[in-house]
């Protein structure tokens, strides 16, 4: 029998990003001249401010040098140690920041860094499945932790029945559910990995974009902790790949060494452009008011659908829903969707592999117009089915 060359490796074999799989088929659609709603994808509403696509067209008229250092350009990672300086009144040293390959690259990199073969990495349902799927492929076991029944919130303290745990994740504010972690709940977490010796990474992405109030970061509460963010969310700055992490002092040395072999660096311009980012925060805080508004619109409209059940999301830019009262399995309903009226949804199978079925997450990032309009769509189809 012959012996098959290229055969994709065990740990190749994860589960797809279903709403990427969705979006093809929603761009489908419009290729076909058919109008898609896009409720879907966590893209923030505005787009990159003028000044730093100013700074591009200055950049690439000047001319660019090649390769940056592994671990960033040093001004943009001053620029990111002076923001934490002024918004959370912590000190972190610019060492200890590493600008990555957005903050995917900084969950690889992460990973790599802090854990090996085998070791046992905890994560709280529901939650951004790269996390689940990216463990998987350096053969990392997760372990999943889900809310008690009838919950929709998580519990950081549930996080007490499970021993012997190498590394835990935790996302705030949490997509997709929009839960926001407060000071009481994270300093727990914060002290329950460092007596137990337990690593903790903290997603911080959606960091600037809350309603309610602003969390502190894991930061604030001591140097033992890795943080991920973004330039893809509150910075508005989506496809430019750009993210950071910062670690503890004791990791720097082999995060570099990782870095230059994994990624050589980020994206030059990327990185020069992205210090105009900070010159933008009044921009972006108005557009989080913008979501504010989309977020208490929304709600007016799908609270008519009283089989529908969710909690008001309290950060990020989505409401997730559960629609087992529907008796329809979460991903045939928003192909059905998607069908009949253009408006695409996520399927919650993507952040829960085992209720996801029940669940569904929906966008209220883009425009307002547009909307509103995709949900009055979605309550005109559900009456009619419902």
């Amino acid at each position: 029998m012959k012996r098959k060359i290229y055969k994709p490796s065990a740990r190749s074999n994860i589960s797809p990003f279903y709403v990427m799989n969705l979006l093809e088929k929603a761009k489908q659609m419009e290729l076909e001249d058919k109008k898609v709603y896009h409720l879907e994808l966590g893209e923030p509403q505005m787009k990159t401010p003028d000044l730093i696509k100013e700074e591009v067209q200055r950049l690439v008229k000047k001319g660019m040098p090649g390769y940056t250092p592994s671990n960033g350009i040093y001004p943009l990672r001053k620029k990111i140690s002076d923001y934490y300086k002024f918004n959370y009144q912590v000190e972190v040293s610019e060492d200890r920041i590493f600008i990555t390959t957005g903050s995917s690259g900084a969950f690889l990199l992460s990973f790599l860094l802090n854990f090996d073969i085998g070791d046992r990495v905890a994560i709280f349902n529901p939650v951004y499945p790269a996390y689940r799927n990216i463990l998987r492929s350096l053969n990392i076991e997760v372990v999943e932790i889900y809310p008690e029944i009838n919950e929709r919130t998580i519990n950081l303290k549930s996080i007490e029945k499970y021993k012997e745990l190498d590394g835990v994740i935790i996302s705030n504010p949490n997509n997709p559910n929009g839960q926001v972690f407060n000071d009481i709940e994270i300093e727990y977490i914060y002290n329950f990995c460092k007596k137990n010796k337990i690593k903790l990474i903290s997603d911080e992405i959606y960091h600037g974009i809350t309603y309610d109030y602003q969390p502190k970061t894991c930061l604030n509460f001591g140097d033992e902790i890795i943080v991920i963010n973004s330039f893809s969310k509150y910075f508005c700055m989506p496809g430019w790949r750009l993210g950071w992490v910062i670690v503890p002092k004791s990791l720097t040395k082999n995060l570099l060494k990782l870095s230059q072999n994994l990624f050589i660096s980020s994206g030059n311009i990327a990185q020069f452009a992205a210090i105009k980012a900070f010159d933008c925060i009044k921009s972006f805080d108005s557009v989080v008011k913008n979501y504010k508004e989309n977020r208490d619109k929304s709600s007016k409209i799908l609270e008519k659908m009283s089989l529908l059940e969710y909690s008001m999301p309290s950060g990020a830019f989505y409401f997730y829903v559960n629609i087992e009262k529907l008796k329809i399995d979460s991903s045939d309903l928003v192909k059905k969707l998607l069908k009949d009226t253009g408006v695409a949804l996520t399927p919650g199978v993507d952040f829960d592999t085992v209720n996801g079925n029940k669940t569904i997450r929906i966008s209220f990032s883009s425009d307002q117009k547009s909307l509103l309009s995709a949900l009055k769509l979605f309550y005109k189809w559900y009456k009619a089915n419902y």
